[in-house]
């Protein structure tokens, strides 16, 4: 029997969840689907699915060998199709996962433009202000911002930069004044990001000098967004990317303060293992994403 014919079949009816729906997607007879399903076992030597008269499910292995395989056909697909029908005939899916408060307001009207062009790959995107490990096969792909990765088992792609600013409403500044020393964020109010617990400071540079400064937290939070919200109604000094109050700035609604000590702007990127480098599809995202923020970099000033 065709091994390949037998690896659709068997993830068909994992992705259906019964043999019968399997069946009816592929055209066939559920005997003739079940013998492809019985050959793959029999040829692995492990049992894929526990069977019983209500319900198909996946064995541990058989999940294993699912998350395994599920790329090497999606590839396969993909060089079909760039050949027989162009970059336009991609389809599968791409996981993908972003911060919460930039994959809001920028990565998402990117990722719909994508799904536009592409309309037959599927994209799952998570947001999430938890860190996850981009070797894990939890997702094909990462947007991170910060420094670029060091890691060699990681495949790193800019798609953009983002400067940083500490801000103040106008009616902060009103009610302390424009602080002029670094010195003096150990008494002001200052909006964390992260954890009051973890530390009050923040990584500023003065003169190429990189520094660390103590700060007076009043409110933490593992989300820009929030810090911005509070910023904006005069709770206390933020440090922010330029993503998050760029729009801000440029209204007056907030004001830079302390210019001097502005740290280096991030890098925005897409990491991904090398394993999902000869995706076509996830390529193709990469690229796209890459041309969407070509003009786009989050700098103020």
């Amino acid at each position: 029997m065709d091994k390949l014919t037998a690896m659709r079949a068997f993830m068909t009816v994992a992705d259906q969840g019964s043999f019968a729906a399997a069946a009816r997607q592929l055209g066939l007879s559920r005997s003739q689907l079940n013998r492809q399903v019985l050959w793959l076992e029999d040829h692995l030597q492990v049992t894929l699915f526990n069977r019983t008269t209500r319900r198909v499910s996946l064995t541990h292995t058989g999940k294993a060998y699912l998350e395994n395989i599920v790329p090497l056909l999606d590839n396969l697909h993909d060089t079909e199709a760039q050949l027989q029908q162009g970059q336009t005939g991609l389809r599968g899916v791409i996981k993908v996962n972003a911060p919460m408060s930039f994959g809001l307001s920028h990565l998402t009207p990117a990722v719909l433009a994508f799904m536009q062009q592409y309309p037959d790959i599927r994209v799952q995107l998570e947001l999430s202000d938890e860190k996850r490990d981009p070797l894990s096969n939890q997702f094909d792909v990462t947007l991170r911002i910060g420094k670029p990765e060091s890691n060699p088992a990681l495949i790193e792609h800019d798609i953009t930069h983002t400067s940083r600013r500490i801000v103040a409403s106008p009616d902060f500044l009103a009610k302390y004044g424009e602080p002029t020393e670094i010195s003096q964020l150990a008494t002001l109010p200052c909006l964390q990001y992260g954890s009051l617990l973890h530390g009050n400071y923040w990584d500023l540079m003065h003169q190429r000098t990189a520094m660390r400064v103590k700060i007076n937290g009043v409110l933490s939070s593992n989300n820009g967004d929030v810090l911005k919200q509070a910023a904006l109604q005069g709770r206390g000094l933020a440090f922010l990317p330029t993503f998050i109050v760029g729009d801000a700035i440029g209204q007056g609604a907030l004001i830079p303060v302390l210019e001097a000590y502005q740290p280096e702007k991030l890098v925005i990127s897409l990491i991904y293992p090398p394993n999902r480098h000869m995706a076509l599809r996830l390529s193709v995202f990469v690229k796209f994403m890459q041309d969407a923020f070509e003009d786009n970099d989050f700098i103020v000033g």
